[in-house]
């Protein structure tokens, strides 16, 4: 993947306010608006609508979700933010054979993912859709091969891959200021649950390993530019059944993955933890020293005489899910490749099912036993 350092990156999602009634496939004409509908808007999906409508030159016309108080409280959103009051949907099929809807936002159910992109994808909608990419293999790679068929912009709401404080200490990982890398760190310590309905049926959401560690997998395989090779591990289901009977994913599973550049990255992922332990991080450690990239800090070994440094330019507080889609909306006026693309989503999920499999089995799992 090519780097954007910030300064580029700032002044790219600057340049797009705008706006887009783009020509399908080509660049947008300054002063055009972006026509887009929503498909999904609960929780995850109002917060990228909240987010969306503070990025200049979108307009939001069109909503879908089978809620009806869903459906009522984006559209009563959208209003209130001084936007014409958008259409409601509740087949997003329906909301798709508009032709005033140039682009999708979509923030479904995990296993509702691949129908849905392939469906935005066909009717000629560029896309910004919510990670997992899908939550098989199979489903993966027909997402992606849809997308290299078409000329459609597909952004997946990997949003630390649009945020200056990662893409500037990537670039410091990747330039070696860790020397040789030896050993990456990932926590979910979430004492702010457990989350409920198709969260906790891995049927429905993956399991966490990848609902919810799709993102730091997506880190580690960014940092390291190449994919785990086996992982192992271990786990517990059966936690929370007093909240939710039908419960089924691992609320507790601990995993050792190794990468083929022969990178060892332990992970710890829990709901059961106490609320001093709440906690999350994605670290890497090499023989000069070690990033931790949620606070963007490098700490190095004493033999190295530094101190410890935040390796990016970011003052004060950062909203990466605004960035992110801004930069999706920078893509669909340029026709730029997106800065979270499929084939990132696909390497995601892949690394993501090693974990899994290895976790349910209990036993060594070959990267190559997933692919297959």
């Amino acid at each position: 993947m090519a780097t954007v350092n910030r300064r580029e990156f700032l002044g790219a999602t600057g340049a797009l306010f705008a706006g887009s009634m783009w020509a399908r496939g080509t660049s947008a004409a300054p002063g055009d608006t972006i026509q887009v509908g929503f498909i999904g808007v609960g929780g995850r999906g109002t917060t990228l609508l909240r987010n969306i409508l503070g990025v200049p030159g979108v307009a939001v016309r069109a909503i879908c979700d089978i809620d009806p108080g869903n459906l009522k409280q984006a559209q009563d959103i959208v209003a209130e933010a001084g936007q014409p009051r958008p259409a409601g949907f509740e087949d997003w099929k329906a909301l798709l054979a508009s032709q005033e809807i140039d682009a999708v936002v979509s923030a479904l159910p995990c296993d509702l993912h691949a129908r849905c992109y392939q469906d935005v994808i066909a009717a000629g909608k560029d896309l910004y859709g919510e990670k997992p990419l899908c939550i098989t293999r199979a489903d993966c790679d027909a997402v992606v091969a849809a997308v290299k068929k078409s000329d459609r912009i597909v952004q997946i709401g990997f949003q630390r891959r649009a945020d200056p404080r990662f893409i500037e200490t990537m670039e410091g990982v990747h330039a070696g200021e860790l020397g040789e890398l030896v050993e990456g760190r990932i926590t979910w310590s979430n004492a702010w649950g457990p989350l409920g309905g198709w969260f906790g049926i891995r049927e429905r959401s993956g399991d966490w390993m990848v609902e919810q560690a799709c993102h730091n997998w997506d880190v580690m395989n960014w940092a390291n530019r190449c994919l785990p090779v086996r992982a192992m591990g271990m786990g517990r289901s059966g936690f929370f059944k007093d909240i939710q009977p039908e419960r089924n994913v691992y609320d507790y599973y601990s995993a050792v993955v190794q990468y083929a550049n022969g990178v060892f990255v332990n992970l710890i992922h829990s709901w059961v933890v106490p609320n001093k332990f709440n906690d999350e991080y994605t670290r890497l450690i090499g023989t000069r020293g070690g990033i931790d990239f949620n606070s963007g800090t490098f700490s190095y070994r004493p033999g190295e005489n530094k101190p410890d440094r935040i390796g990016h330019s970011v003052q004060g507080e950062i909203n990466n899910t605004r960035l992110a889609l801004a930069a999706f909306a920078d893509s669909v006026r340029t026709r730029a490749t997106p800065v979270a693309t499929v084939e990132h989503a696909r390497d995601a999920v892949l690394a993501c099912l090693l974990v899994r499999h290895a976790v349910y089995t209990r036993s060594v799992v070959e990267m190559d036993d997933v692919r297959a």
